[in-house]
């Protein structure tokens, strides 16, 4: 999936080296972002000169702040529930 991504968005006229490159940054990027680097981290790995630039690029990739949000509250509440869970198991209802 990523690497299909990175292929639809390096398109354009590039020569197949040009495109190449494109796509080997664009999955690059998309795998730090995937595993949860920072604009800071994935700004110096590509070589970029300013987070903006980067973010200008990639800030579509960052989960944001929804996703976040969902998932912590996702993961607070599993954490209750599991135990009530399994007590309500264990006493046979």
């Amino acid at each position: 999936m990523v690497a299909n991504l990175a292929a639809r968005r390096a398109g354009g006229g590039a020569t197949g080296a040009d495109r190449a490159a494109r796509v080997a940054a664009l999955t690059y990027a998309s795998l730090l972002i995937h595993h949860g680097e920072s604009v800071k981290v994935v700004q110096r790995r590509l070589g970029h000169s300013s987070a903006g630039i980067t973010l200008d690029t990639y800030a579509h990739l960052w989960p944001d702040s929804d996703d976040r949000t969902r998932d912590a509250v996702e993961a607070a509440l599993s954490a209750v529930a599991d135990p009530v869970r399994t007590e309500r198991v264990q006493d046979g209802l």
